[in-house]
């Protein structure tokens, strides 16, 4: 059954790449890699199913989507930024501290061509997630385990204090979770929490 599923997804990455002209299969680890910012610690490089990330998307507690900001944090080659461009998000942002990485979610950015797209605005960004200023947007912040968790208090964090300063709505949506308990329940509502990903709401901190 294991290898049932692993021959599925890596048949479903070569489709999704192949009918958006893009390049986000493979595994990659952060061996040999230039990698920005001071902590320098992550998780390697797995892209995210495209199924699991239109279930979470389409349960984002959102109405309208021309109002947020779509932030990757951690977004490798870029393929959760392709599928938030389903979506007309006012504009997409990933996060990438992988210089090779980024890279290639800028060529892949450069190249990509669908006919479901509807926000065409979307960067890489080349930054340490610790040190990333966040938009003053509205926000949807992703993540796909990208860190571990002495990196996660700090982006958590970081967003708090940026809430604090720039009140506005932030919504996040974390795949596969493995760092759900790190998320303090005084600062965050759960939306919605399955198997597959959970979706917080950051209180109000007025």
């Amino acid at each position: 059954m294991g290898r049932l599923r692993n021959a599925i997804s890596r048949l479903e990455g070569w489709w999704f790449d192949r009918t958006r002209h893009v390049s986000t299969s493979g595994i990659v680890t952060l061996k040999g890699l230039s990698l920005v910012g001071d902590c320098k610690q992550g998780e390697m490089y797995l892209p995210s199913r495209s199924a699991t990330v239109r279930l979470a998307l389409r349960s984002l507690p959102i109405a309208e989507h021309q109002n947020y900001t779509f932030v990757d944090l951690g977004s490798g080659k870029g393929r959760m930024l392709f599928l938030a461009a389903e979506y007309p998000f006012r504009k997409i942002e990933g996060v990438e501290f992988a210089m090779e990485l980024h890279s290639e979610a800028q060529q892949n950015i450069a190249r990509y061509r669908n006919r479901k797209r509807r926000c065409l605005n979307i960067e890489s960004i080349s930054a340490d997630a610790g040190d990333y200023c966040f938009p003053k947007d509205n926000l949807v912040i992703a993540l796909f385990n990208p860190f571990g968790p002495e990196v996660m208090e700090r982006v958590l964090r970081r967003i708090c204090e940026s809430a604090a300063e720039f009140p506005r709505e932030i919504i996040m949506m974390m795949l596969f979770p493995e760092l759900a308990t790190v998320v303090d329940p005084r600062d965050w509502d759960i939306v919605k929490c399955v198997r597959r990903y959970h979706i917080y709401r950051l209180r109000s901190l007025q």
